[in-house]
């Protein structure tokens, strides 16, 4: 999965297309508008709920977290998670991540309850985009187990690695990536391959929405096959603070039959600013 909120196929875990990148609907916003700790205009750039993440970063010395709860239904059994992820962009280049599916339960005989991995990772912004060249990013996390026994918990140590490609054509904002999940990197290995495109635009302000398809290849047994197509809508009332809802209908429908979601992405604090160059 990629290094926005990792969805670790352990035990019956949310799966690794459960959540990931929404890019913001871009809003202009008076400055009364942004928070005492925000000094400047800041523009959320979610990468939740959807797999294609921008390959944008928010300024240095923003605070980004993302939150929210989603739902997957595979034919008798059904899946909750609780994803979270944290971003703090340290310079125009570098942003530390800090993701997790949080508390995930499912149902059935053996149904599981347990606090997902944690996964930290770095994104790297190669390149602004330009009247024909798209901004480009990399990034990479390792997903960490729990070491607290829980039910229907598997403790392994994956690997995430993910391009970034992203570009404005007039109105409408697309986000292509593409990488691979490598499960299981402390016994014997899986990998994974996907790929994800999105393509989103405003509405009448505040409201946007975006629609996506993506693809994962079969990593058996650690992560199955998985597909679909995935709708959202968002509302940003401000730049720094975006809801967004939707779901998605999969392809496959022994791994996924359907998933709804619904979270938010804020800015809460600027913890520095850049210095200015003096000539």
């Amino acid at each position: 999965m990629v290094l926005t909120v990792i969805a670790d196929m352990h035990a019956g875990a949310f799966g690794a297309a459960g959540v990931a990148a929404l890019d913001a609907t871009r809003l202009e916003a008076d400055p009364g508008d942004v928070p005492a700790a925000v000094s400047e205009h800041v523009t959320v750039l979610p990468c939740r709920p959807t797999i294609a993440c921008t390959a944008d970063l928010v300024p240095p010395g923003a605070l980004e977290i993302e939150a929210g709860v989603v739902g997957r239904r595979a034919g008798s059994l059904e899946t909750r998670a609780t994803p979270l992820l944290v971003k703090l962009t340290i310079a125009p280049w570098i942003q530390a991540q800090l993701a997790t599916n949080g508390y995930t339960a499912t149902t059935g005989v053996d149904g599981a309850r347990f606090v997902d991995d944690i996964a930290p990772g770095i994104k790297l912004h190669l390149v602004d985009q330009g009247p024909t060249v798209p901004s480009l990013a990399v990034s990479s996390a390792l997903s960490v187990p729990i070491p607290a026994e829980q039910r229907g918990y598997v403790r392994t140590l994956d690997a995430f690695f993910t391009g970034y490609a992203t570009k404005d054509f007039g109105p409408l904002h697309v986000d292509l990536n593409g990488g691979v999940n490598a499960w299981r990197i402390d016994g014997a290995a899986a990998a994974q391959g996907f790929g994800a495109v999105a393509f989103s635009t405003t509405l009448p302000p505040p409201f946007g929405v975006m629609a996506e398809a993506y693809v994962f290849s079969d990593a058996a047994p650690m992560a199955p096959r998985d597909g679909g197509f995935l709708f959202a809508v968002t509302h940003a009332p401000v730049p720094w603070l975006m809801f967004d809802f939707g779901g998605d209908v999969g392809w496959f429908p022994s791994t996924r039959a359907y998933s709804l979601f619904v979270g938010l992405t804020v800015v809460p604090v600027r913890l520095w600013h850049a210095v200015p160059k003096v000539d």
